[in-house]
């Protein structure tokens, strides 16, 4: 995937159930690998995953509690990524916000 994502500047990864299903330790590794290689911008948490909508929030909660992820990471992670894919506006991004 690293490869892929190397090599096509549009590929983005969706990362949802990816983090709660990983061994203790590996997602450290891995999300510390992306962003080393410069593919950080490009994580993006979606929430379209319907089976357990229930560990929605426990992901993200690991996501946010995760101390090897500066605050920035964690914001991109979970919502400036997909706003910057999508095209959002400022105004929508505003909005998004509550500002």
């Amino acid at each position: 995937m690293t490869a892929l994502m190397q090599q096509y500047p549009q590929l983005h990864i969706d990362i949802s159930p990816i983090w709660l299903r990983a061994p203790d330790g590996e997602m450290e590794r891995w999300a510390r690998e992306m962003f080393a290689r410069g593919l950080g911008t490009r994580i993006m948490f979606g929430t379209d995953q319907m089976l357990w909508p229930e560990t929605i929030g426990m992901a993200i909660n690991t996501i946010e509690s995760a101390d090897f992820l500066s605050d920035e990471q964690k914001r991109d992670i979970l919502y400036n990524n997909a706003a910057r894919f999508l095209r959002l506006s400022e105004e929508e991004i505003a909005r998004h916000h509550g500002t």
